[in-house]
C-alpha cells in the first residue's frame, strides 16, 4: 500500500497517516461542514547522501502545490476507502504543514531522513441553509416635548413645545446563508414605514481556496427599516425562519 498526493507518489508502506475529522459549527449551534485532517510521518531511503538530497527535494516540491488529490491506494493500484477529491471538497485539499524533519539524532541524513506534514480538507453541509440569524427593534418618541429658554439673566426656563410627537421606530439585523444570501424580513409595520429611507446591504461571501477551485460560503445580509406614526408601534423582532 502506498499513498499518493497529486503525481507525487510516497514508496510503499512508508508513510504512516493518522485521520482525524472534527465538525465546523456556526455560534448558534447550526452544523455548516466537517473538516478532515490527515498527519503523515515517515521515512525517505536512499543509497548515500546525494540520493537522499534529491529524494528530499521531490518530497518538498510536491507539497508546494496545494489543491492536489491525496489518497492510499492497494499495492495494484485500487483506491482505498482514504482518499480525498480536491474539487469535491471546500476549497480544495490544504498543505498546512509543509513538509518538515523533526529527526536530527543519530545517523540521520545518512541513508534516510524523517519527516512529518499535514494536509486538511473541508466538505460543506449542504443540509444547512442559514447560518446566522439577528434583529432589533428600537424606539423612541410618543412623549411631550420640551425645550429650556435660556434668558441673559436669571434661571433656563423649561417650555413645552409639544404636548404629543410621533412614534418611531426602526428594525434593523443581519443574516448568513450558507450557499446564498437569505431572502430579509419584512417590514414589521408596512403602513407606517419610510420606504425612502429603508437600507438593504449585501456582502460578499467568504472564498475558500485558490481561484481555479474557490468554493463561496457565508452569504451575509442586512436591513434597516424605518417607521412613524401617530399611535405606539408595537411589536417583537423577527423570529428565525422555519
Amino acid at each position: 500500500m502506498y499513498l499518493k498526493y497529486g503525481n507525487y507518489q510516497h514508496a510503499a508502506n512508508e508513510a504512516a497517516v493518522v485521520i482525524s475529522k472534527q465538525g465546523i459549527f456556526t455560534e448558534s449551534g447550526i452544523c455548516r461542514g466537517v473538516r478532515e485532517r490527515w498527519d503523515i510521518q515517515g521515512r525517505l531511503q536512499a543509497a548515500d547522501q546525494a540520493g537522499l538530497t534529491v529524494a528530499i527535494g521531490a518530497l518538498t516540491a510536491a507539497y508546494v502545490s496545494q489543491g492536489q488529490d491525496i489518497g492510499f491506494f492497494f499495492d495494484n493500484g485500487q483506491p482505498t476507502s482514504h482518499r480525498i477529491t480536491s474539487a469535491a471538497t471546500n476549497g480544495g485539499v490544504r498543505v498546512l504543514v509543509p513538509p518538515s524533519f523533526p529527526e536530527g539524532k543519530g545517523a540521520e541524513y545518512s541513508t534516510y531522513r524523517s519527516y512529518a506534514l499535514a494536509v486538511e480538507a473541508e466538505w460543506i453541509e449542504t443540509q444547512s441553509t442559514l447560518l446566522n440569524w439577528t434583529e432589533a427593534l428600537s424606539f423612541r418618541g410618543g412623549g411631550s416635548q420640551f425645550a429650556f429658554f435660556e434668558p441673559l439673566g436669571g434661571l433656563p426656563q423649561k417650555q413645552l413645545l409639544r404636548q404629543f410627537t410621533t412614534y418611531s421606530a426602526t428594525q434593523s439585523g443581519s443574516a448568513v446563508g450558507h450557499l446564498g444570501y437569505p431572502v430579509p424580513p419584512a417590514p414589521i409595520w408596512p403602513a407606517a414605514e419610510h420606504v425612502d429611507r429603508r437600507e438593504v446591504r449585501f456582502e460578499l461571501p467568504k472564498r475558500s481556496g485558490p481561484t481555479a477551485t474557490a468554493t463561496y460560503t457565508q452569504f451575509k445580509v442586512s436591513w434597516s427599516y424605518h417607521f412613524e406614526d401617530a399611535s405606539p408601534l408595537v411589536g417583537l423582532p423577527t423570529a428565525w425562519p422555519l
